[in-house]
């Protein structure tokens, strides 16, 4: 298991630096490499789990990582992120023209709104539908390619199931400490005392507990009456039939628009609990000089 890291050099030089030009004039350049080093650190994160992953796997990284440069050019060439973006495009100029065309807050506008969404969603839908094979043979040659990958040096010395587990650990302990040094960057950006906004975090942390366990129950009957609706859909028609494909997207653009509806039953608990964070971190004191 990898020891606890400490923050990077690079965060606190960002918030030295920050501290002594003031907050006034370094408040954006600050947050901007604060966010970077978040982003450096969660890829070093990934990075440093691929490497784990395939030493307890027993294969050559180096290797297992032009696999993967393999399969990234696969996927780009289905078209799929290209079809998906285009969908988002589409469904953020609806955004736009029914914020036009309806008044804030009006049933209209939410209407409006609600069936771009489900337009968005078929698009989607449609999209990996069309490129599913296409993936599906893209992941076929990922494994393929892994699997003829020379063994690893030195092998690994614990069983791979054990060895996966230290793995993810190791991951999901790193992405906090990503987690936890931008937030420490980000207080000192904003001129605040870290542990008063960590206080203020966990405050609103519990604040959003009751709001998201409703919510995700809500979700989960979702899913629960779509996989009802889809096996039914699969036992009234046959397979490949165009009633049982209609059934099935018909089955899943209502677990779509209950989710969304889901989403929106809890919106006002959660922005009542950001409001209430903010007010909290707005009254923090600035940190305290060092000793």
């Amino acid at each position: 298991m990898k020891s606890q890291r400490m923050p990077s050099l690079a965060v606190l030089a960002t918030a030295v630096v920050f501290l002594a030009a003031g907050h006034a004039r370094a408040a954006d350049p600050c947050m901007a490499d604060a966010k970077q080093e978040a982003r450096d650190c969660k890829a070093t994160c990934t990075e440093d789990y691929q490497a784990a992953k395939d030493a307890c796997l027993d294969r050559d990284h180096p290797c297992v990582e032009a696999c993967r440069a393999e399969r990234y050019d696969c996927r780009q060439a289905t078209g799929i992120d290209d079809a998906i973006a285009a969908c988002n495009a589409t469904l953020e100029g609806a955004r736009q023209t029914c914020r036009d065309s309806y008044p804030a807050g009006s049933p209209e506008r939410d209407a409006c709104v609600d069936q771009a969404q489900v337009v968005a969603f078929q698009c989607r839908d449609s999209a990996r539908e069309a490129a599913k094979p296409a993936i599906k043979a893209c992941r076929a040659g990922f494994r393929t390619c892994a699997r003829a990958c020379a063994p690893n040096q030195p092998p690994n010395p614990i069983g791979r199931k054990q060895c996966l587990a230290g793995a993810v650990a190791d991951y999901k302990s790193c992405q906090a400490d990503c987690r936890e040094d931008f937030q420490v960057a980000k207080d000192a950006c904003k001129n605040r005392d870290h542990a008063c906004a960590e206080g203020c975090r966990a405050d609103r942390a519990e604040c959003r507990r009751p709001t998201l366990e409703q919510l995700q129950t809500a979700i989960d009957d979702c899913n629960a009456t779509r996989d009802a609706a889809i096996a039914n859909c699969r036992s009234l028609y046959g397979e490949g039939t165009p009633e049982r494909d209609q059934c099935i997207d018909n089955a899943q653009v209502a677990a779509f628009e209950c989710r969304d509806q889901a989403n929106e039953d809890a919106r006002p608990g959660l922005k009542a609990c950001r409001h209430q964070f903010r007010q909290c971190v707005e009254a923090c004191p600035p940190p305290a000089p060092p000793a």
